[in-house]
C-alpha cells in the first residue's frame, strides 16, 4: 500500500526544520555564552543548579527562555483555533508567524540587543515549530531535539537488522536524514558566523521560507 503524506510530514520538511533548530542552537551556543534557544532541558537543569547555589540572577537568565517556550506552545494553540474558526491552514499561519518572528529576531540580533531578549524570543518561535511539526510520514519525531530521534534510529536499526523488522528499518530511515540535517546545521552555523558574524542568524528564516514555499505549493 502506498501512503501519500502531506508536505508538512515529508522528509524535506523535516530536514529543513531540524536544520533551522540546529542552526539556531549552534548559533546561540557560540554567541550567547553557551546557552540554547530550544534545548529547554538544559535550561531547566541550569535553573535547578543556580537555585541550589543561591544565584538568583542566573536563575532568571535561564528561566525566561523556558517561560517563553511555554508561552509559544500556548500561543500556537490559539493559532490552531483561529485557523479552524476561519477555515485557514494552521500550518501556513504557523510558518508565516515563525518566519516573520525569526526575521525580527535576526534584526534585533544584528543591532546587538541583549541576550536576555534574543533567547526568549527564539525559544517562543521554536515552541511554535515543535508544536506544529511533530510527525514525519505519520510517525512522531522532534524537529528541535535529536535525543528522541537517536533513540528511534538505534531501536529501528537493531530490530531491523537483528530481527528483520522492515517497519523498524523504515522508521530508522525516516529519522536518519533529520538527525544528519541537525548535525550538519551546526557546521553550517560555524562557517556562517565566521563570514557573517551576527548577520548569520538571517539564515534561519531563509530555511523556514523554503518550507513555506513547499507548503504553499501543495495547498494551492
Amino acid at each position: 500500500m502506498i501512503h501519500h503524506y502531506p508536505i508538512k510530514e515529508s522528509m524535506r520538511t523535516g530536514m529543513l526544520l531540524a536544520a533551522t533548530a540546529g542552526f539556531i542552537d549552534a548559533y546561540t551556543f557560540q554567541i550567547h555564552d553557551m546557552r540554547f534557544a530550544s534545548f529547554q532541558s538544559g535550561n531547566l537543569l541550569q535553573i535547578g543548579l543556580n537555585i541550589a547555589n543561591g544565584k538568583w540572577l542566573h536563575v532568571l537568565i535561564y528561566f525566561w527562555p523556558v517561560f517563553a517556550f511555554l508561552m509559544g506552545t500556548s500561543f500556537n494553540q490559539l493559532l490552531k483555533q483561529f485557523a479552524k474558526k476561519h477555515q485557514q491552514s494552521h500550518t501556513m499561519i504557523a510558518l508565516i508567524v515563525e518566519f516573520i518572528g525569526l526575521v525580527g529576531v535576526a534584526l534585533l540580533e544584528y543591532h546587538t540587543v541583549s541576550s536576555n531578549i534574543i533567547l526568549p524570543l527564539l525559544a517562543f518561535f521554536m515552541a511554535i515549530q515543535a508544536d506544529t511539526f511533530n510527525l514525519i510520514h505519520g510517525m512522531p519525531y522532534m524537529t528541535i531535539l535529536s535525543t528522541g530521534n537517536l533513540r528511534t534510529l538505534s531501536s529501528g536499526l537493531t530490530n531491523g537488522l537483528l530481527w528483520h523488522d522492515k517497519s523498524a528499518l523504515h522508521r530508522a530511515g525516516r529519522v536518519a536524514p533529520v538527525i544528519l540535517a541537525f548535525f550538519a546545521s551546526a557546521i553550517l552555523a560555524f562557517f556562517a558566523m565566521q563570514l557573517l558574524h551576527q548577520g548569520a542568524l538571517f539564515i534561519a528564516p531563509i530555511l523556514i521560507l523554503g518550507i513555506l514555499v513547499l507548503v504553499n505549493r501543495e495547498e494551492k
